[in-house]
């Protein structure tokens, strides 16, 4: 994992994105489908939430050699609207995380680096946010 992705998921991820309630939840049911890292594919489920108020999504990870095995918990991440439409888009530091088996899974956060900076990448090319240039993933 890069020292970027490191820092980041140690710390934690808190910002607003130009982006209403509903647009979010479209982008990630659009965007995620096809995000991976080598041979993983992430699935994103919601955790729970408000309707329209605050979402907390849980993000996976699927092996594809390994068909029919369980998806590996990763991390999650928070969505809630703000008065202005925007999102509030939080990850938590990895230590709130409080995933089971989290740590043996993605020991080093690889898999769930690559999918914050996925989800940051789409979220740049849509002109959500403002990056200084694209994200490396692995």
């Amino acid at each position: 994992m890069s020292s970027f992705a490191m820092v980041l998921l140690e710390g934690g991820l808190d910002m607003e994105v130009e982006v209403d309630f509903a647009g979010m939840t479209s982008l990630l049911d659009q965007e995620v489908g096809g995000y991976s890292c080598g041979d993983y594919l992430y699935r994103v489920g919601a955790g729970k939430g408000t309707i329209g108020e605050r979402w907390i999504f849980m993000v996976n990870a699927v092996d594809l050699e390994m068909e029919g095995q369980p998806l590996i918990s990763l991390g999650r991440f928070e969505i809630e609207p703000t008065d202005h439409e925007l999102v509030h888009l939080s990850i938590p530091p990895r230590m709130e995380q409080a995933m089971p088996g989290t740590d043996a899974a993605d020991w080093d956060g690889r898999l769930f680096g690559s999918f914050v900076f996925q989800l940051l990448n789409s979220l740049q090319s849509r002109k959500m946010i403002n990056l200084p240039g694209v994200l490396p993933t692995y």
